[in-house]
């Protein structure tokens, strides 16, 4: 029987132990998704302006954040506008997701179409949030509607100088910290990590990570 080589072996149990990003989504009890899947679900949560909780018709939940748009922090102006808009738009309802890809995060980064219409789009349109060029540079259309919505002062750019979002949250980032992606409780995979992450900017809670003000930060998460 021949031998298998200790260095290939190694190397596989390396690729066995080494998690995916949909390892990641399963260990936080989200259904494991691919980029290029498509699928109805209905909406359960808005977390945020670019970030929901879905149940797929087909069975399990999916944590979604809308690809080629940043909506301002909840945090920040418009921050509360953008969330009750998304929840408008999409809160309870059925709606169509096309995954494009899998953040950091292990969440699906993906376009959501509710009744016709493409939802990062609507909120483009309606000045809830910046177009994303970094991470969707070929999405034209949403550049765009960002151009109208400026012009017409429409949502966010009613207000002078609005603050992107990116730079909001480099300005907010605690000291000796690094900004990450989002600050709210869809960017966190459990809610021990949101927890430390929310005592660390005490006192206060300037990412509004505590809906109720009980001490708790993102109770919706799982417990890790």
């Amino acid at each position: 029987m021949p031998r298998f080589p200790k260095a290939a072996f190694l190397a596989a149990l390396l690729l066995v132990a080494v998690p995916t990003p949909n390892a990641a989504q399963a260990q936080r009890g989200d259904t494991p998704v691919e980029p290029g899947q498509t699928f109805t679900a209905r909406v359960v949560e808005v977390i945020d302006g670019d970030t929901f909780g879905v149940r797929r018709s087909a069975g399990g939940e999916v944590t979604i954040r809308l690809h080629g748009i940043d909506a301002p922090e909840t945090s920040q102006p418009g921050g509360r506008a953008a969330t009750q808009a998304a929840r408008q738009y999409i809160g309870g309802q059925n709606v169509r997701v096309q995954v494009e890809d899998i953040g950091r995060y292990g969440r699906a980064v993906a376009r959501v179409e509710v009744q016709g219409g493409d939802l990062g789009g609507m909120l483009i349109r309606d000045g809830h949030g910046w177009y994303y060029e970094q991470y969707a540079p070929n999405e034209t259309e949403y550049a765009r509607l960002e151009r109208q919505a400026r012009n017409e002062g429409r949502g966010l750019w009613s207000r002078a100088n609005p603050i992107p979002p990116w730079e909001w949250r480099d300005r907010t980032s605690g000291p000796g910290e690094t900004s990450v992606e989002d600050r709210d409780c869809g960017d966190f995979d459990t809610q021990p990590e949101a927890q430390r992450f929310f005592e660390r900017h005490q006192p206060g809670d300037p990412h509004n990570l505590d809906g109720d003000g009980d001490g708790e930060a993102c109770e919706s998460l799982s417990g890790g």
